[in-house]
């Protein structure tokens, strides 16, 4: 577990690495967080960014040593040294592949969310952002840690704006921002994303039996009330991929062709045939 831990998390960070260098940092956009925030303080100051990424994440690590278990910031630390030393060999040894800026946004957002997601599926971060986030949800804990990152990544490309003095940074970052954000949500989201389906029928045994023999997926059996007939009724209750639905939709009209069958997204599922 540990090899594939910090595999992903060095594999995640050489992706954010490739996203900086070769779209972000040649356009000057910032799409929040520390990196983006390192991009414009680099480009006014001349200093490398895989540098500043270091050097900013270290007042943060030492705040978040206060106020969280140490072992909690180990992986973190490890990845933003990662994301660090990535951007500046790959900075040596890689070229900026357009100077389209629109180009720069899409594919540096779409990079930057993949790198994203894969350090997150090791459990880690590249620290900065997420850690300030945590602290402030401790302080303030009727807002959502999502706000207060939001909040973050909006003060970071407000002053990028500021001191590139193009409201175009704005827009870029933004488009940026929105694509790393809806690429993470979509892999990790994807990853546990599955269909509950709902069966009213008056056959649920051979249903269950049915979706465990030809599917290999279980099925519970709930208990409920009909109102229009007033009458008891069973509902069998199922999770599967989506790939898997018009399977089960057959399954079940095959057995039940008056039954009555609910699909509805499941957002994340935990458990056997599903992530842990």
């Amino acid at each position: 577990m540990a090899v594939r831990k910090y595999g992903l998390l060095l594999l995640g960070a050489g992706i954010m690495a490739l996203s900086l260098v070769l779209f972000l940092i040649p356009a000057r956009i910032a799409p929040g967080g520390v990196s983006g925030l390192a991009t414009v303080f680099g480009y006014f100051t001349n200093m490398p960014v895989g540098l500043m990424i270091f050097l900013i994440n270290i007042p943060i690590f030492i705040w978040g040593v206060f106020e969280f278990d140490k072992t909690f910031l180990l992986g973190s630390v490890m990845g933003t040294f990662a994301l660090s030393v990535f951007t500046e060999v790959f900075g040596i040894f890689v070229s900026p592949i357009t100077d389209n800026e629109i180009l720069q946004s899409v594919f540096g957002g779409a990079f930057l969310g993949l790198g994203i997601a894969v350090v997150l599926m090791s459990g880690a971060t590249t620290g900065g952002t997420d850690i300030v986030a945590k602290i402030l949800k401790k302080r303030f804990p009727y807002f959502s840690i999502g706000v207060f990152i939001l909040i973050i990544d909006a003060v970071v490309i407000i002053l990028a704006t500021a001191l590139t003095k193009r409201w175009e940074t704005m827009l870029y970052s933004g488009l940026a921002l929105y694509i790393s954000t809806k690429v993470i949500d979509g892999l990790l989201d994807g990853l546990n994303f599955a269909k509950m389906v709902l069966i009213v029928s008056d056959f649920p045994g051979e249903i269950s039996k049915e979706i465990s023999e030809k599917m290999g997926r279980g099925a519970t059996t709930l208990l409920g009330f009909s109102e229009y007939t007033q009458k008891d009724k069973k509902v069998v209750m199922c999770v599967v991929r989506k790939t898997e639905v018009f399977k089960l939709k057959e399954i079940v009209k095959g057995i039940d062709r008056n039954s009555f069958v609910i699909v509805a997204d499941a957002r994340e599922v935990l458990g056997k045939g599903f992530s842990g």
